[in-house]
Order: C-alpha cells, then structure tokens, then sequence
C-alpha cells in the first residue's frame, strides 16, 4: 500500500491535531470538500479558507484519529479508505453530544501537484 509521503505527513498531522503541519502540506490553491450522502457538507477554497475549517475541526473534538485501510494511487491521485474515530468535545449542532465517541468508515480522495496536495475530497 504505497502512499505519497506528503499524504502520509498529512495524515500525521491530522492525527496529532497539528494545523501548521497540515497546512504545510497543502497548495495555497487547495480544494477541499467533505460529502456526506452525496451533498456538499463542508468546503474549503484555499489555505487560508482550510486554515479556518481547520481549527474548528480540531476544537470539535478531543481525540480524533484517521487510520488507512486500504489505498491505491495512479498518477497524481490517491484513493484512500479511512476508519475515523474521534470523541465530540461539546455538543454540536448537528445531534452529538460532549463525550459521544464516534467511529465510521469513508474514503479520501487527493490530488498531487508538485509534493503539495491540491484536491481532499472526503466521503463519509
């Protein structure tokens, strides 16, 4: 299971809850959009856009964790398929609840160019 480094460094950081490194791996013309039952849920256009849906990710929870489980890459694209887990750090607009653990299965699709990742789309 070969993954391009900087989506291995990306992961890490994601994990460690480490914005500046995440953000270190990124183009400045990133896209970013999370799909959830086929809609549009989230969506970053550009660092500093990512930057700020960044944080607020990270303070929405006190652990979170990406792990891959299967992933294959053609070109400059890399499919990836992820269990995530991650505990609610307060309760959220959306029904969770401080506390609630959560663990679901999705698949991440990036895009390289030039060692920076230019496209996350996650689908959960």
């Amino acid at each position: 299971m070969a993954i391009p480094a900087v989506i291995e460094a990306y992961i890490a950081a994601y994990n460690a809850r480490d914005i500046d490194r995440m953000l270190d791996c990124l183009a400045e013309d990133v896209v970013f959009r999370n799909l959830s039952a086929g809609q549009v849920t989230a969506e970053a256009i550009g660092k500093p856009s990512f930057a700020q849906m960044a944080h607020a990710g990270a303070a929405a929870f006190t652990t979170r964790r990406q792990v891959v489980r299967h992933a294959i890459t053609v070109a400059d694209t890399t499919l990836v398929e992820i269990d995530y887990t991650a505990t609610v750090a307060a309760d959220l607009p959306n029904g969770w609840k401080a506390g609630q653990n959560l663990a679901f299965a999705g698949a991440s699709l990036f895009r390289v160019r030039s060692g920076q990742i230019l496209e996350i789309i996650d689908q959960s």
